[in-house]
């Protein structure tokens, strides 16, 4: 069994060659290093001069394509790294170095501990600081950046979610994916560096790209966290009801007569939904917890 798999993504990106070398460099050559490409034929051609084996990309999208690469890759130990030039390697090393501390089964790369001016726009610092609070909330996790494209995990949490179809959310498809299965994750501070050469492949799409993520979050959310959606729900309802009741409540004391029993019977239908609503939560959020207690005891 190869120890390690590294899976690196491109498309045109001029920096994957020199990327590919530091990584043999780096991990040395029983390193298993597997490029997914959908880059033109010419530059396919540059990339076929490394000692990394190139895949041929079949399907669309950055998740889908590291997604082919984890399921060819044969080490224990799985990670991956962009070919752009905004990441170092040696971090890279301890983002995998931190994943053998034994705390976790995830671990992923913080680019705010380390950020280099002119890499990162402001609008995007708030978009990815905003996701990752939404991943957290609807996680119960404690990262602090859900979007890194440096991560690495073990063997036995990828063949959990190996079989999952990747949804457009960028990493934090994976890191969804992780998180209902009931596996550790965590992040450390790396370096993240303006990008050299190509631009962004997604850079026009960004402000659709983040609302994906957001409603994936969200959506899956329920599954994982039932408490929280049927919880807030219920909340709600009951907050409404209770203002509605005081309507009826306060005309009632002012007027000495009951004449808003349509009110009062919504009132009351609200607050049953709401209580209905969080017992829901509880219940749901107390079988999911034993599910994964199973699962991770197996």
């Amino acid at each position: 069994m190869v120890r390690l798999s590294i899976i690196v993504p491109t498309k045109d990106e001029r920096t994957a060659p020199d990327v590919i070398g530091e990584l043999y460099k780096v991990f040395g050559k029983d390193t298993e290093v597997i490029v997914v490409d959908k880059s033109n034929d010419t530059f396919r051609k540059e990339l076929e001069k490394t000692d990394a084996r190139i895949i041929r990309q079949e399907s669309d999208g950055y998740e889908n394509a590291l997604m082919e690469g984890f399921r060819e890759a044969r080490g224990d130990v799985i990670a991956t790294i962009d070919a752009d030039g905004t990441y170092s390697v040696r971090d890279l090393e301890k983002v995998i170095a931190a994943l053998s501390d034994g705390d976790a089964d995830f671990v992923s790369g913080n680019r705010f501990g380390h950020l280099k001016e002119g890499a990162m726009s402001a609008s995007l610092k708030i978009g990815n600081g905003f996701l990752t609070w939404l991943y957290n909330v609807m996680y119960r996790r404690k990262l602090h950046d859900a979007l890194s494209g440096v991560f690495a995990m073990k063997r036995k949490a990828f063949e959990s979610i190996k079989e999952e179809l990747p949804y457009r959310a960028g990493t934090i498809f994976f890191e969804i994916e992780i998180a209902r299965r009931g596996w550790r994750l965590k992040d450390i501070p790396i370096t993240y560096a303006p990008r050299m050469g190509s631009s962004s492949k997604i850079a026009r799409v960004k402000p659709i790209y983040g609302l994906a993520m957001a409603f994936h979050s969200v959506r899956y959310a329920r599954d994982y966290n039932p408490l929280l959606i049927f919880g807030g729900i219920g909340i709600i309802l009951v907050i409404a009801g209770l203002v509605l009741g005081a309507f009826v409540i306060g005309n009632y004391l002012a007027t000495g007569t009951l004449s808003e029993i349509g009110r009062a019977l919504i009132a009351f239908m609200l607050m049953v939904l709401g209580f209905l609503s969080i017992m829901t939560g509880f219940i749901l959020d107390l079988l999911l917890e034993i599910s994964r207690d199973m699962h991770r005891k197996r």
